[in-house]
């Protein structure tokens, strides 16, 4: 798992996001700069559910990182 997660944080470091399953159910972890409809500006990091679409916020991607691994415990694929 430990892994996973380097892959997970390596790869959003890299391209702003990346999506995974855990359990077989989708999220993408993106940086959000600029988003909206009023253009919205944030640095923030969202975890998002790629079937409800909620998403968590999360200052730092290390803090993202830190909540998957603390909260999701079958991350299998990174995509």
């Amino acid at each position: 798992m430990d892994q996973k997660l380097k892959v997970i944080q390596n790869t959003a470091q890299n391209k702003t996001w990346v999506s995974f399953l855990n359990n077989n159910h989708p999220y993408t972890l993106l940086h959000w700069s600029i988003g909206g409809m009023d253009s919205v500006k944030k640095d923030v990091w969202l975890l998002q559910d790629e079937v409800t679409f909620e998403t968590e916020e999360f200052p730092t991607l290390e803090l993202a990182v830190n909540w998957i691994k603390e909260n999701m415990e079958q991350v299998t694929d990174v995509l």
